[in-house]
């Protein structure tokens, strides 16, 4: 999972929301310097079965000692969020907004569901499903963040990665309790709700984009970049370097940034990175087609006409500025199979909990999804790896699997999950579908 690790450690700083900070603040064993190497330890347990944790002495000795801390974070995990509990609402998004830490977070969640896995194994359903519901009720949190939303996407993705088998052992728990899966379903509903397709995150990261802009470009640091410069070139440019010079630099670079972010907007909502990527091939060659032309132009006809304060001098000195800016616009569009791939596995497992539902109350399972509709789900969910038509149901005698086609958009009929961790090393390796089976 290295793009998301990468994502998490470029955005470690930041205050933590009430609640979760006296959690941290409680953390035995886990010291900040270690991060990669506890969490690389917590995921091996986690990966355990149930029973062969209950015998593990590390594991005892983490759950142990960390009690407190966890009894705090499944406080906190009850808490609404207004859209800013992680990180407060900035009056305008910038490059320098503090953004949230969820290092603790994410240690926290890990030894939730360590104990819920070894509580299910001894079964004791009630504290495991109280820990399986502070893990949903983290995920509703992520999903309600309004202010750092692409972070809180990416770290909500993660949550669910990790969540994703607990859960759906519980489902196929016997001894579930009806309450719980009932919130468990409220709660899992409120993170597809709070879902826009990462409308509110590319209009952030929009803004965010101007602002280094207009910090990075403006008279007082163009007077220090020309200090820099010979006599006649000083000279030219600070004739040239006028109001309305600024003016068409943000003009332009603004309608850039915007034209993106709506493409981007677009891509995520239909499942499909080929627009932008044709989007940004398109403006590579308009970048190109633009420095050839003005490398025709002879250094010394620049001086003159920027002595002269022409507009062709001043055109181009925009130019280069605008354009080096925009071509160092991050490719957003390389998160749009991974947002996808959590929202199949997200409904998936909110199909799976409503079939396990409507089986009880019926003694059978239902024939097709279209049954638990709309008393356990307001609509059949899609499947946007298959064209957005319906997650894939089947029944196999008394029991059930459902299944999305996965990033690989081929039906494999549900008998082959994918290796999400595989798949976070390397996109490439995005064979097999997102399965729930029984």
């Amino acid at each position: 999972m290295k793009t998301i690790a990468l994502v998490l450690l470029l955005f470690s700083a930041g205050a933590a929301a009430a609640g979760y900070k006296e959690a941290e603040a409680l953390l035995k064993d886990m010291d900040p310097p270690r991060l990669a190497e506890i969490s690389k330890e917590l995921d091996g347990l986690l990966a355990k079965p149930g029973a062969a944790l209950a015998g593990d002495a590390r594991a005892a000795a983490l759950l142990g000692e960390n009690q407190a801390a966890m009894e705090l974070f499944r406080q906190a995990a009850e808490e609404p969020n207004d859209g800013y509990l992680f990180a407060p609402k900035p009056e305008k998004p910038g490059a320098n907004t503090p953004a949230p830490k969820f290092a603790a977070h994410l240690k926290l969640l890990k030894l939730l569901l360590i104990e819920a896995k070894i509580k299910a194994a001894g079964k004791r359903a009630g504290p495991a499903e109280k820990n399986l519901l502070a893990a949903a009720g983290l995920m509703s949190q992520l999903s309600a963040q309004r202010s750092a939303p692409v972070l809180s996407s990416l770290v909500l993705q993660l949550c669910l990665l990790k969540t994703y088998p607990v859960l759906s052992d519980s489902l196929r728990n016997p001894s579930a309790s009806q309450a719980y899966l009932g919130e468990l379903a409220a709660r899992l509903d409120k993170v597809l709700k709070g879902q826009d397709y990462m409308r509110s995150a590319m209009l952030e990261e929009a803004e965010i984009a101007k602002a280094a802009m207009l910090a990075g470009v403006n008279p007082e640091t163009m007077a220090a970049e020309r200090a820099k410069l010979g006599f006649l070139q000083r000279l030219g440019a600070k004739k040239l370097q006028d109001q309305e010079f600024f003016d068409g630099i943000y003009r332009d670079y603004n309608a850039a940034v915007d034209a993106h972010a709506r493409v981007l907007i677009g891509t995520f909502r239909a499942n499909d990175p080929a627009p932008a990527a044709a989007f940004m091939e398109k403006r590579q060659q308009e970048l190109l087609a633009r420095k050839q032309a003005r490398d025709q132009l002879s250094t010394a006809w620049g001086i003159i006409d920027g002595l002269k304060g022409g507009p062709g001098a001043k055109k181009g000195m925009a130019e280069v500025i605008v354009d080096s800016w925009v071509y160092a616009t991050p490719s957003y569009e390389k998160l749009i199979p991974r947002y996808h791939l959590f929202l199949c596995k997200l409904n998936v497992l909110r199909s799976a909990l409503a079939v396990t539902v409507y089986r009880r109350a019926y003694k059978r399972l239902p024939d097709r999804l279209e049954q638990v509709v709309p008393t356990y789900l307001e609509a059949v969910p899609q499947d946007s790896f298959n064209k957005f038509g319906p997650l894939a149901y089947v029944k196999s005698g008394r029991k059930f699997y459902i299944y999305s086609f996965g990033p690989d958009g081929k039906d494999g009929g549900g008998t082959a999950a994918m290796d999400y961790d595989a798949y976070s090393d390397n996109p490439a390796r995005d064979a097999g579908d997102i399965v729930y089976s029984e």
